[in-house]
């Protein structure tokens, strides 16, 4: 089980590399959804006969015409690394905290209220730490998945030293308001909703196993995604500021944080937050789901 159990031995190491381990995995499974849902969200305009991509299927269809299927795995180098290093710090981090917390505010599994809002802050602190240590990769991927043919990166190599020659060692967090903003309460809404699906299943009799992983943890995403994702569209759009003439999208330039949500708020309305939002519910229930299975079996495995 996902987080302090006093019935367990905690160990941060295997922790941290039952989650990159399963970050890594899910990443390889996720990353074709993941290109299209970062296209819909870099791209600006409300007319959807302007739109480069205006439905899921037809943006599949144009990627896979334009790009073939490397098109679907764009970035997907540092898209692992990503994965590997957000998955082991934030699940050896989480683990951490919530035994630290346990010392504070006892509980048992059964406890469900008090379990989910322990859950809920010791998410968001995890959150917080794993976005520090891995927003330059974010947004190295994030560039990948956006540049049109013929490539300005051709290697992750020669992305790192564009990025830092070109605009510095700050272009490596472009987006990190956003993306803390985002994150935050991401991790801790899915760790808390995990926990809550999680004691809800028990109640209900049900055996804990690979099904209650993949959909209590499916339905945190989910859950998840949905409150916090107006946050991640933002995020994608400052991230790509300086690199517009290698996007496939336009990219509108933004002076900071809060003026791309005022300037998205009045040219494309509150439904310009919400770009993309299917496919992101789609990746981000598959991710979830993937990202639990794989910890519990993994870390049940090398425990």
């Amino acid at each position: 089980m996902v987080g302090y159990d006093k019935e367990k031995e905690t160990n941060i190491l295997k922790s941290g590399l039952a989650g990159v381990f399963g970050g890594q995995i899910t990443r390889a499974l996720v990353c074709p959804i993941d290109v299209v849902k970062i296209r819909f969200q870099l791209q600006p305009g409300t007319v959807r006969s302007e739109l480069k991509y205006n439905g899921l299927i037809q943006a599949v269809k144009t990627i896979w015409k334009e790009e073939s299927i490397y098109g679907f795995y764009k970035g997907h180098i540092p898209a692992q690394l990503l994965s590997m290093v957000y998955g082991g710090v934030q699940f050896a981090s989480f683990e951490y905290i919530t035994k630290a917390a346990n010392d504070f505010i006892p509980h048992s599994k059964d406890d469900h209220s008090v379990r989910s809002v322990v859950h809920f802050g010791c998410g968001c602190l995890s959150g917080a730490i794993c976005t520090l240590t891995s927003q330059p990769f974010d947004v190295v991927r994030t560039r990948f998945a956006a540049q049109k043919e013929p490539k300005q990166y051709r290697t992750v190599t020669s992305a790192i030293k564009g990025m830092y020659v070109g605009e510095g060692l700050s272009s490596f967090f472009k987006g990190l308001t956003p993306a803390l903003s985002q994150i935050i309460p991401y991790s801790g809404f899915t760790f808390c909703f995990n926990s809550l699906l999680q004691g809800l299943w028990r109640e209900c009799s049900f055996n804990e196993g690979p099904v209650s992983h993949t959909i209590c943890g499916g339905g945190a995403g989910l859950m998840s995604k949905c409150i916090v994702y107006p946050m991640d569209v933002v995020k994608k759009r400052l991230q790509v500021q300086g690199f517009s003439e290698a996007t496939i999208s336009e990219v509108v330039t933004y002076n900071g944080f809060r003026d791309c949500i005022s300037t998205i708020k009045k040219q494309e309305g509150v439904r310009g937050f919400y770009k993309g939002l299917h496919v992101a519910a789609i990746k981000s229930t598959c991710t979830s789901a993937l990202i639990f299975l794989t910890y519990e079996c993994i870390s049940d495995y090398i425990r």
